[in-house]
């Protein structure tokens, strides 16, 4: 994950250092990664009829801190562009939807995420600053399986358009340096699809709603 952030930072960097002269930002940050389902499977005690005991499984990872970073461009106080990516690393698992019992492993998923969201100052005048954001996302992941008995039903790469939003809140302590902290929702289709699975009349396959928390800082180029 550490090279992946800081080849992504060298690109940005190399890509702004031309519009130097205009409102450009460059942000880093990182914090937990919390991923959504990416797959339920219903199963019903023996041969039961419906309405009879049923449980249902869960294919998710587990939380684990991940990177972002960010190029800015201000149109003005109160309007930007954001071409940002994140980027995290977590072990995929199966365990009950209602949370607790036994959790079996998957292997590991890495998800990269590239997004270009528009961002609305609320209060574009002052040290602290809010703001909302939302715009279009492309998700990359990379699906391992960690041995022969794994619980993976694809291995591989396949990548998913959808969407990203959030909030922040950024201090400027000076005119070129801040602090950030961040919430952002990205909605994807699942990397998953029924074919994967033995049985997939008993397995849906939802969105998949991944969010991730950061603080980091920004720095006016």
């Amino acid at each position: 994950m550490a090279k992946k952030f800081l080849s992504t930072l060298t690109l940005l960097i190399l890509a702004a250092l031309p519009a130097a002269a205009q409102q450009w930002t460059i942000g880093v940050g990182a914090g937990p990664f919390v991923f959504g389902k990416f797959a339920t499977r219903t199963l019903r005690a023996g041969n039961e009829q419906p309405g009879g005991p049923v449980t249902r499984l869960k294919l998710s990872a587990a939380t684990r801190p991940g990177g972002a970073v960010d190029l800015q461009r201000d149109f003005n106080d109160r309007f930007a562009l954001r071409l940002q990516t994140t980027f995290t690393r977590a072990p995929l698992q199966v365990q009950p939807e209602s949370g607790g019992g036994v959790s079996l492993g998957a292997g590991h998923v890495d998800v990269t995420t590239i997004g270009l969201p528009l961002l609305i100052n609320l209060n574009p005048h002052g040290r602290l600053r809010v703001h909302i954001k939302g715009g279009p996302a492309y998700a990359v992941y990379h699906i391992e399986r960690e041995s022969p008995i794994s619980a993976s039903p694809f291995v591989g790469t396949r990548s998913r358009f959808g969407a990203m939003a959030g909030a922040g809140l950024i201090w400027w302590w000076s005119s070129r340096f801040a602090v950030e902290g961040e919430v952002l929702d990205i909605v994807t289709s699942s990397p998953l699809r029924k074919s994967d699975f033995i049985g997939p009349a008993s397995v849906s396959i939802p969105r998949s709603q991944n969010e991730h928390a950061t603080i980091g800082v920004r720095v006016r180029l």
